[in-house]
């Protein structure tokens, strides 16, 4: 099965090409605002590499959020016209649990944070112990200093949230936390090709026209126009 994944949520956006389960070509930048610009080479690169064309993709794969609410239209839009014009079906994972997965390993639930700003994260936390990532809270979008109240248990701890808010992390919370240096804080492109053919394999694909993205809080020029304020963290 050829599969080509585009995950732009986030600060880094990539795409890859996963052929029967392997990484065949895998482009990305951590440039968010160019994502828009790099999306089209990036996938002409990777075809390139793969030696394949768009029509012989079998199936589309999309990152669907939570994260930056532009750079999820941009993979989506762009999945949703491969799969509309090459009548393709469509597969769509969240970045939460993305990043779960990528920490699959680990013997403890994965928590995943992602940045969400006004001193909020979006949260899932995650059993890893079976052949896909399981919600055990979330996906939800809460406020930094309301994030000991939903963590319990001990956890590996995945996402750039970490790296915007843990200073602010009181002691108790810390102690639940651990870190693994050699997992990546983004939820990657090969990741999100990797999970969508085990997906396709299962027959759990959408139509281009059923995506919908996971916006779990409002835009921030919605919450501006309601006076919703930056929350305090402590």
């Amino acid at each position: 099965m050829k599969i080509l994944a585009m995950e732009t949520s986030t600060l880094v956006g990539g795409v890859a090409v996963v052929i029967d389960g392997k990484v065949v070509a895998e482009e990305s930048s951590l440039r968010q605002k160019s994502h828009s610009e790099n999306i089209s080479p990036f996938v002409a690169h990777c075809l390139k590499k793969a030696q394949l064309n768009l029509e012989d993709i079998d199936v589309f794969a999309v990152g669907q959020g939570p994260g930056s609410f532009t750079g999820i239209r941009i993979a989506a839009n762009a999945g949703k016209t491969f799969a509309y014009s090459y009548a393709k079906p469509l597969v769509a994972i969240d970045s939460l649990m993305l990043l779960a997965y990528q920490a699959r390993t680990s013997k403890k639930p994965v928590l995943a944070i992602i940045n969400a700003y006004k001193n909020m994260v979006y949260l899932g936390l995650f059993d890893v112990s079976g052949a896909e990532p399981v919600f055990l809270k979330g996906p939800s979008a809460i406020p930094v200093r309301e994030l000991k109240e939903h963590i319990t248990i001990e956890c590996v701890v995945v996402g750039d949230g970490w790296d915007a808010y843990q200073e602010h992390f009181p002691d108790e919370l810390r102690a639940k936390m651990s870190r693994d240096s050699e997992l990546s804080d983004y939820p990657l492109a090969s990741t999100l090709g990797i999970m969508a053919e085990m997906r396709a394999s299962r027959g759990q694909t959408l139509d281009w026209n059923s995506f919908t993205p996971l916006y779990i809080r409002a835009s921030e020029a919605e919450e501006t126009k309601k006076g919703i304020l930056i929350s305090p963290l402590k």
